[in-house]
C-alpha cells in the first residue's frame, strides 16, 4: 500500500474511533441522567452536555432519544449478562456449592456497577421501557438457570417446587444487591452464603412428589 493509501486508511479508523468513543459517551451520559435524575429529565441537550459534546453531535449517532435508550439497554444488559448466566454444575454432591457459588456471583455482577445496577434494578418492572423490556428478559433467563441448578440439587423435585425455589433465589439475587447498594447490607459474601444454605435446605426437604398431571 503507497503512503497515501496509509494515510488515508489511518486517517478513517482514526475517526471511527473518536465517532465509537463519542457514541459509547452519549450512552453512559443517558444511563447516568437516568440514575440522577429519572426519565422525565431526559433531552437530548442534557446528555450531550453530560457527554461533552454539541448537541447537534447527539443525531449523529441516534435518530431519537428512544433508540439511545434501547441501545442504552441492550450495551448495559451485554455488560451484565454473563455475570447473571450461571453454569450448573455435573456433580450431583457439589450442586449444593454450586447454587450458592452462582448467587454470590450473579449479586456481585449485578452491584459491580453502582450507576448500572440502580438503573435496572428501578426499571426492571417497567415493561413500557426499553430498560425494564430488556432486563424482563435477563431475568427469564436467570430463572431458567436457577431451575435447572435446583433440579440439579435435588433431581426429584416437583417442577412446582422447582419453579417456586428458582423465583426465591432471583428475588433472593435482587433484594441483597438492592440491600447493598443501599447500604443495610455490608458483607455481601455472607449474606448470600446465609441466603443460599436456606433455600438449599428448603429444596432437600420439599417433598419429592410429582406434580398431578
Amino acid at each position: 500500500m503507497e503512503r497515501g493509501g496509509i494515510d488515508c486508511y489511518t486517517s478513517r479508523m482514526s475517526r471511527q474511533i473518536n465517532k465509537e468513543r463519542t457514541r459509547h459517551r452519549l450512552l453512559q451520559a443517558v444511563l447516568k441522567t437516568i440514575q440522577r435524575y429519572g426519565h422525565g429529565t431526559l433531552t437530548t441537550g442534557r446528555v450531550a452536555e453530560l457527554a461533552g459534546v454539541a448537541q447537534p453531535t447527539f443525531y449523529v449517532h441516534f435518530r431519537s432519544m428512544d433508540q439511545a435508550l434501547e441501545q442504552v439497554a441492550e450495551w448495559v444488559a451485554q455488560e451484565l449478562s454473563p455475570g447473571l448466566n450461571p453454569e450448573a454444575s455435573a456433580e450431583l454432591d457439589r450442586a449444593a456449592d454450586v447454587l450458592q457459588e452462582a448467587v454470590r456471583k450473579c449479586t456481585r455482577s449485578l452491584v459491580r456497577d453502582r450507576k448500572v445496577a440502580e438503573v435496572f434494578l428501578s426499571n426492571r418492572r417497567d415493561q413500557t421501557s426499553a430498560l425494564g423490556r430488556r432486563w424482563s428478559v435477563l431475568t427469564g433467563s436467570l430463572r431458567e438457570r436457577m431451575r435447572q441448578i435446583v433440579v440439579q440439587v435435588r433431581p426429584d423435585v416437583a417442577t412446582s417446587d422447582a419453579a417456586l425455589h428458582a423465583e426465591l433465589l432471583v428475588s433472593v439475587i435482587f433484594g441483597l444487591a438492592e440491600a447493598y447498594l443501599d447500604g443495610r447490607v455490608s458483607d455481601l459474601d455472607r449474606a448470600t452464603a446465609t441466603a443460599s444454605r436456606a433455600i438449599v435446605t428448603s429444596i432437600l426437604t420439599s417433598s419429592p412428589v410429582a406434580d398431578a398431571a
